[in-house]
């Protein structure tokens, strides 16, 4: 396993991790952040158990001696202030750690949203859906919206919308009780679709 691509600003870090099968340790990753999917040696799907083992590794390296958890089935620091968000396709780990609420989001970027639009997409989106590229753009910044808060009530065509600012893409959540807008960052790395919060505010 190793880090193939690390982005390292003030107020956040995002490292992005390959995952190779044949290192994945069961033993290992139980006292690894055992507070982090404890129950990982009974999950039947072995891609599953290497993803929770990758994001346990990414962590360890962009953040020693921190403690890896689950909380409401949302990953926290413990004891910290810091957040952290992850995100996994195919053999790839994305992960940021930022000082503020955060959310991070990789497809592949030939995905096809276009079969999905019609839950997340509303009229208020700086796409109607006519460019596939940009309907995986909207639909990549809406996962890291919701994953700000993972709150379950928080509905994408509902309550999040993006816009287009420039080179960069504004986020806004308009939940009856959780309102915020971020600014959102797509890159394409490789063959993926790379989606990350770098800011954070909250409406009151």
């Amino acid at each position: 396993m190793a880090l193939i691509h690390f982005i390292q600003k003030q107020k956040y870090t995002i490292g992005i991790w390959k995952i190779e099968e044949h290192e994945f340790n069961a033993e290992f990753s139980k006292v690894l952040h055992p507070n982090y999917h404890n129950e990982i040696q009974n999950y039947k799907n072995t891609k599953r158990q290497w993803q929770i083992h990758a994001s346990k590794l990414l962590f360890e390296h962009l953040i020693p001696g921190e403690k890896l958890a689950l909380e409401n089935k949302k990953p926290i620091i413990t004891n910290s202030s810091k957040h952290v968000s992850i995100a996994h396709t195919n053999d790839i780990i994305a992960m940021i750690i930022a000082k503020f609420p955060c959310g991070i989001d990789i497809e592949p970027s030939n995905r096809d949203a276009s079969k999905i639009q019609h839950k997340f997409l509303n009229k208020e989106d700086f796409t109607s859906g006519e460019n596939t590229k940009n309907l995986l753009k909207n639909w990549c910044a809406k996962e890291v919206l919701y994953k700000i808060k993972g709150d379950s009530t928080v509905l994408f065509s509902d309550h999040l919308v993006v816009k287009k600012n420039g080179s960069l893409f504004s986020g806004y959540c308009n939940h009856p009780k959780i309102k915020f807008n971020s600014t959102i960052k797509i890159l394409n790395f490789e063959n993926y679709c790379l989606a990350f919060n770098i800011d954070f505010k909250d409406i009151v």
